[in-house]
This record gives structure tokens, sequence and C-alpha cells, in this order.
């Protein structure tokens, strides 16, 4: 594992010296006294807009205001990826012929147009050229409803500005495809439940960055601390970064935000926080008191 003070160290140096116009990779600092929990975020391929990055460190990526690829018209029985539902999907830089590094969900909104991820996988605010797209279904190098472009990025301040654990969460919001549909009515989505629950059983979605088919597993959700729940599910590496926790009733209770090995996974306790990041981006007026 990296420890994440020294990766910290190295990548203000390189930044400083490639200038404004590098591509800024956060890593968030431990806590003192607490494990370091690394980001599940793999690296893309370098390009002329990103730099590599540690395999285990969060990987943030321009956002593409290239044109989205066409998605084929939804069938009446929505498809699976690899036993993921057609509403978890892989993030890739540019588009899907590169490498995937993070994983999203398309969340129920009243637009049907938002992805949830973790707040280091994306960049707050609005897209610019040369940066990610979204691939529900992604399986075997195919992308069976097409790449999304995702317009605008909101994460919370405490993340943004100061890379806080406790608030590594994002939403995207994505442009209707070429028909002018929106994600959510050709995939389907999950519902966001941001009353802090915890201690039960969820099922896991993620997308490892060096295969091309998903990983899902079901385990027990269990809080850690305050504001940290855990699962332990042995194979989800870097890439599954930005999972969602979808518990037995269909909800999202938690997105994968990092842990100390393969086989432990962290996710924030979606609270307050989470509900109003949740309002901002889905333009309400203030945060929801329930599951939204």
């Amino acid at each position: 594992m990296v420890d994440k003070r020294t990766v910290v160290t190295a990548v203000l140096c390189a930044v400083a010296a490639l200038g404004a116009s590098a591509v800024m990779t956060k890593v968030v600092p431990a806590d003192d006294g607490q494990p370091s929990a690394h980001a599940k975020a793999a690296p893309p391929r370098t390009s002329s807009t990103t730099r590599p990055s540690q395999s285990q460190s969060p990987k943030q990526p321009q956002l593409s205001a290239a044109p989205a690829s066409p998605s084929p018209k939804p069938s009446a029985s929505l498809p699976k990826a690899g036993g993921a539902s057609a509403f978890a999907g892989a993030l890739f830089e540019g588009d899907v012929t590169g490498d995937h590094f993070c994983t999203a969900t398309v969340v129920h909104s009243p637009a049907r147009n938002l992805i949830v991820t973790a707040g280091h996988c994306l960049l707050a605010g609005r897209a610019g050229e040369g940066g990610a797209v979204f691939a529900p279904a992604y399986a075997d190098g195919r992308a069976p409803y097409g790449a999304w472009k995702i317009e605008e990025v909101f994460e919370d301040a405490h993340w943004s500005d100061g890379t806080d654990d406790d608030y590594d969460l994002a939403f995207a919001r994505l442009a209707p495809d070429a028909s002018g549909r929106n994600i959510e009515d050709v995939t389907g989505a999950a519902v966001l439940d941001a009353t802090g629950r915890t201690g039960e059983e969820v099922t896991v979605t993620g997308y490892p960055a060096d295969r091309k088919v998903p990983r899902t597993c079901t385990s027990r959700a269990v809080r850690s601390t305050p504001t940290e729940q855990r699962f332990d599910c042995a194979d989800f590496p870097g890439g599954t970064s930005g999972s969602a926790w979808i518990a037995a009733d269909g909800k999202i209770i938690g997105i994968l935000t990092g842990g100390d090995t393969d086989d432990v996974s962290t996710s924030t306790i979606l609270n307050e926080y989470a509900a109003a990041l949740y309002a901002r981006a889905t333009g309400a007026a203030g945060p929801a008191a329930g599951p939204v």
C-alpha cells in the first residue's frame, strides 16, 4: 500500500513544476493516529491531459465535452453486466476505447439524469475538454447503452476544497443522448437513502481497472467510526471506487471510497451532508429529510 503522506509530497512537487495546466491528483492524507484508507481509483493511461499516478491514489481527470456515443433503445427487460444491474457502469477518460478508472451508478432524480460516485473520481464543476464519460452496463469491451457525456459534477466543499475523507462523494449530471433521452429512462436507477443507514447487508458492484467485467459481491456493512462504514469482500481493487452499496430494499446506503486492502472496502455514512449535496445537484430548495 502507498503511504498517502508520501504521495501528497510527490504530487504537490510535480504540480508545482508543471504549472497551472497540469491535472492535479488529489490524495487524501490519513487522520493522525488512523490507518490510511487508500482510494480505489485507478489512473487512466498517460495522455496529453493527464499524468500517471499511483495505482491506489485518487485520480481526477478533466471532464469531457465531446459528444456522447449514441445509446441503443432500452429493451423491456434491462440487461445485466456480469450480474450487475444496467444502471451500474464504468467511468472512462474520453471514450470507452481507453481504460476505465472508477465506477458510478445512476441514481434516481427528478430530471432523471444523475449518477453518483466517489468524490476523488471526478473534478467538481462544469465539464471541460478531454475527460470522463459514463458507460452503463459495460462488459467485455462493449458499452450496450453507449457513453454518456458528463455536464457538471457536484461535490461538498469539505471534499473539493479540503479533501476531507468524510465527504468523499460526488453527483454528476449527464447530458441527454443523441435521441434526447435521459440516462434514467434508458437504464433505470437506484434510489439514494441519506438517513445514515449501515449495519445491514449490501450488494456492491465495481469495475476493477484491470478487467473488462464488473465484480459483484454481497456482504454486511459495518460501522467502523461515527462517519465511516466498511464491508469485507475479496477482490475489490483499483477502479472500484465509486461503487454503490445497495441494500436489500434496493436503495443506495453507501459509496465505495477506499480501503486498506483489496479485501476491505470503506464508505462514508450517507447522512445530512449527502442529502444536502443531492439537493444541490438536483436543484432542490433544501436537503431531503429522508430517502431521496
